[in-house]
C-alpha cells in the first residue's frame, strides 16, 4: 500500500518536475519496480529476475517514463486548445513560422540555450518533446 502511495505522489506534478537525468529517472523507475516485484510476490505470479516486463503486462501498466511523456503531451495539448486557462504559459509556447517553404515540419521553435537548466525547462521541454514526437499534431 506504501508503494501505491509512492507512485501516485511520483505521477502528481510531472509537468514540471519532469527528471533530466538518468540517475534520476532510474530512481523513479525503481519504485515501480519495487511495487511489480511485491505484487508478483503477493500474487504468486513468477517473474524472471530483473525483468518486470510480464508483470507489466499483467497489471496493463506501462513504465512512468513512457505515462510521463503522455502526460506532457496531453498538457501541452490541452493547453494549445484552450482546455487548460493559462494565458502566461500560452505566451511562452514559441511556434516555428517558417519565412518560406521547408522540409522541416517541426511544430515549434525552440530557442537557444547555454544551458540545461533553460532546455529542461516546463514549457521548453514540452516543446522539445512535441517536436520529436511523429504523433502529435496541432
Amino acid at each position: 500500500m506504501k508503494l501505491l502511495y509512492y507512485i501516485i505522489i511520483l505521477e502528481y506534478g510531472t509537468i514540471l518536475w519532469d527528471p533530466s537525468t538518468a540517475s534520476a529517472r532510474s530512481m523513479i523507475e525503481r519504485v515501480q519496480r519495487k511495487f511489480l516485484r511485491h505484487a508478483a510476490f503477493k500474487l504468486n505470479i513468477f517473474c524472471p529476475p530483473h525483468d518486470y516486463t510480464p508483470i507489466q503486462r499483467i497489471f496493463s501498466l506501462e513504465s512512468l517514463a513512457d505515462r510521463r511523456h503522455s502526460a506532457n503531451l496531453t498538457f501541452l495539448s490541452n493547453l494549445l486548445s484552450s482546455k487548460i486557462d493559462s494565458p502566461e504559459s500560452l505566451s511562452r509556447v514559441s511556434f516555428n513560422v517558417p519565412s518560406r517553404r521547408t522540409r522541416s515540419s517541426v511544430p515549434f521553435n525552440i530557442p537557444f540555450s547555454s544551458s540545461n537548466y533553460y532546455l529542461n525547462s516546463p514549457i521548453i521541454r514540452l516543446m522539445r518533446i512535441a517536436n520529436t514526437d511523429p504523433s502529435f499534431s496541432l
